[in-house]
């Protein structure tokens, strides 16, 4: 970023459409994920001491995380700050859900089978670093470096990875709680499209180091952001109702 920051309006890739589309979306995506942040933070508050204070905390970094996302877009629009590490944090996000997701999983895997922390968990730790790895690489890499081809092959190819993780608990839970399913397996079901849609944004990089035109890329992803902002707000409900039920 630059030392000395204009204010004004500033075209996204020089492209008035997409700049439109832009900051609509990215002003979307702040708003509803600093909601879905606070009702995660007010579910932290009520679950204080049990086994789902930890869901709700990664939950509440992923609204966080998601509406700083969305705030530094809207710095790219309304001044010159040129933040292209931003797709890194919306890995983080990806990651973040990918974790709720398998603490989703864990909790009920504990209540029916009593196990401890152990078993087909052992070694979770060393993965989870590695995915942290990969979101500390793509966003401190491109901030360096720039979009270099390397590194938004490391973002796509990493939030797929991590995607894939979440899903495979997300299956797995899914499957388990098909019959007789609770308030948290409500949830489970809809954070799966916030996980979805939050994936796509930094994996459509892959298309860029295939040779698509970074407008074009831009565009498509601009998209999956808005439908990460939607799918976020039905999530959101959950939460609330979640929050009710204590």
């Amino acid at each position: 970023m630059a030392s000395g920051v204009e204010f004004g309006l500033h075209l996204i890739a020089d492209d008035a459409t997409l700049t439109f589309i832009f900051f609509v979306g990215m002003v979307l995506l702040a708003a509803i994920a600093a909601r879905f942040g606070a009702y995660a933070y007010m579910n932290v508050r009520a679950a204080d001491g049990t086994d789902q204070r930890v869901l709700w905390e990664y939950l509440f970094y992923v609204g966080a995380v998601a509406a700083v996302y969305g705030l530094v877009g809207i710095l790219e629009v309304v001044s010159s700050i040129r933040a292209t590490f931003k797709s890194g944090v919306m890995l983080a996000v990806v990651l973040l859900l990918a974790l709720a997701v398998r603490e989703i999983y864990y909790n009920a895997a504990l209540s029916t089978a009593a196990q401890g922390r152990s078993g087909e968990f052992a070694g979770r730790q060393a993965l989870e670093l590695g995915f942290v790895g990969v979101v500390a690489v793509a966003t401190f890499g491109v901030a360096i470096f720039g979009l270099s081809d390397a590194l938004l092959a490391v973002q796509g190819v990493g939030s797929l990875v991590v995607a894939g993780y979440g899903f495979y608990f997300g299956r797995r839970q899914t499957a388990a709680a098909m019959l007789q399913g609770t308030m948290i397996d409500s949830l489970l079901r809809h954070l799966l499209p916030v996980l979805a849609f939050a994936t796509l944004v930094p994996a459509l990089d892959l298309a860029t180091v295939a040779g698509l035109d970074r407008v074009i890329v831009m565009h498509v992803q601009i998209v999956f952001v808005i439908m990460t902002a939607t799918a976020m707000m039905t999530a959101t409900i959950k939460l609330r109702q979640n929050l009710a039920s204590l």
